[in-house]
């Protein structure tokens, strides 16, 4: 199995538990495995027979940038879904999103979660 990374890429977004988390935008920064059998493409060189990235950031943008949700776990999923929906060779996928909070009375960089998803969990 082939894995194609996209790792880290930062959008705003307007989620969390808190009405205020709903109302401004945070950055969030999400990073994706997709596990897939690119054998096909590598052999063809066609974009069609393989993950095409650019759409894979697409996904992940409109999900953060689309409806507001409570938990980062949430829009994980959603992110892993859409990328299934999208994707007919894509088999596994990890995703991780991670949020900088702004209004928390810590040092720190981010927190973050990360889900382990199959096709068959959804399709």
């Amino acid at each position: 199995m082939d894995t194609l990374t996209v790792k880290n890429f930062r959008c705003a977004g307007k989620h969390g538990c808190f009405a205020a988390e709903r109302d401004e935008e945070t950055l969030f920064e999400v990073s994706a495995n997709l596990r897939a059998d690119l054998a096909s493409s590598c052999k063809t060189d066609k974009l069609d027979e393989t993950i095409d990235y650019p759409a894979v950031m697409g996904i992940i943008e409109g999900v953060i940038k689309g409806e507001s949700v409570k938990l980062m776990e949430r829009l994980a999923d959603k992110i892993a879904e859409r990328l299934f929906v999208r994707f007919a060779n894509l088999l596994e996928v990890d995703v991780r999103v991670a949020k900088h909070a702004r209004d928390l009375p810590y040092d720190f960089d981010c927190v973050s979660v990360k889900i382990s998803r199959k096709r068959e969990d959804y399709i």
